[in-house]
């Protein structure tokens, strides 16, 4: 019989795709064969002409896992489909049988399904889907990711903890995500006492790692929907900090530092030449400042010869035609992603798993279930 592992979160962002993906990764070490889906996916991309959740195109990618992607992403939520769902006498009942079809289809071969949930446990239940129901329909055993901390991790499983209860769906344990590095063994041994008092397994403790906190390039481009004019074959730079050139030109040298994105008007024909002469200086010498790429806004162009030398340059270019608050405040509020072209964060999300949480625990737990 094809056991299950979904993995929840007590909120977006908790770190679910790295645990899913490590935890792959791990079981497939150990000789299991391991599938994976995500029932309810709300961000898709389109692979081979059709649309499913960008976390199931990441894995299925990364893995080569067998199947149609479509089977292990059965539902995806676009926008304005809750508001039809309701509104048009939605059926709870047929997408079930689509999420547990998906399943069947994916799971055909397997000896363990990962499956992946989207936000916290109430998510979905607009639809009558709730990561809690899901967990149940799909007879799985889950794993809540939780915050780094004390008190307000806690809190917030106790919430999640409530509904997966009230739906009957069993708890395989925790694992805390995003511990800052200094206090891992202060929350190791607190955090232990509350949920070893409350019966739950804390199967790992993973700490803040900045990496995956960095976006790149290309997912900005594609979440921006920009368009480059030069260096796509530098769109996997990662970002660490980005700069509004507004001031003159002089002014913005000492912020170039590794990691600058620099976001100004296209017609700021200064700031661009002096990011581009940071770069030819950066690869003279060490100490010299660095742009790692800039961004064009309000959909000027910059001037035939100036395109010219960027093109000539080792500074990726992006444009967008909207204005450069806009776009600042957009990129400020991206969340980083593992995308399937971030090699050393599919690596460190590999290992990480691998190695802090008790994955022979969780094979434990489900041979027993």
């Amino acid at each position: 019989m094809v056991q299950s592992i979904y993995i929840a979160g007590t909120g977006q962002h908790a770190g679910k795709t790295f645990v899913s993906l490590g935890l792959v990764a791990a079981l497939r070490e150990r000789g299991l064969a391991v599938r994976y889906m995500k029932p309810v996916g709300q961000r898709t991309v389109h692979v081979d002409g059709v649309s499913v959740d960008e976390d199931v195109a990441l894995i299925h990618r990364v893995f080569g896992m067998p199947g149609a992607v479509t089977a292990a992403n059965p539902i995806t939520v676009p926008r304005g489909f809750t508001q039809r769902f309701l509104l048009g006498g939605g059926n709870t009942d047929s997408l079930k049988e689509k999420i547990l079809a998906g399943f069947a289809e994916t799971s055909d071969g397997a000896d363990v399904v990962v499956v992946e949930g989207t936000g916290h446990a109430g998510v979905g239940a607009v639809l009558g889907l709730s990561n809690a129901t899901v967990a149940a329909l799909l007879n799985s055993r889950t794993i809540v990711v939780i915050g780094g901390g004390i008190g307000q991790p806690i809190d917030e499983f106790a919430v999640n903890q409530a509904l997966f209860e009230k739906e009957s769906a069993p708890l395989l344990g925790v694992i805390s995500n995003k511990v800052q590095p200094s206090k891992m063994e202060e929350c190791r041994s607190t955090v232990s006492v509350w949920f070893g008092g409350a019966g739950i397994p804390v199967l790992g403790m993973v700490p803040m790692l900045p990496v995956l906190l960095e976006i790149t390039l290309r997912q900005v481009v594609h979440e921006i929907e920009a368009y480059v004019l030069s260096g796509e074959e530098f769109l996997d730079r990662r970002l660490r900090k980005f700069i509004i050139g507004a001031a003159p030109a002089h002014r913005l040298l000492d912020e170039f530092t590794e990691g600058t994105l620099v976001i100004t008007p296209g017609d700021r024909d200064d700031i661009i030449l002096a990011c581009i002469s940071a770069e030819l200086s950066a690869e003279a010498s060490d100490d010299a400042p660095h742009v790692s790429a800039l961004c064009l806004t309000g959909g000027v162009r910059p001037q035939t010869n100036v395109l010219r030398i960027i093109e000539r340059s080792r500074v990726p270019v992006i444009a967008s035609d909207d204005g450069t608050f806009n776009l600042a405040t957009r990129i400020a509020n991206l969340v980083a992603k593992i995308l399937p072209r971030d090699h050393e964060k599919i690596r460190i999300a590999k290992e990480t798993v691998g190695e802090l949480v008790d994955i022979d625990r969780i094979a434990g737990g489900l041979s027993s279930a």
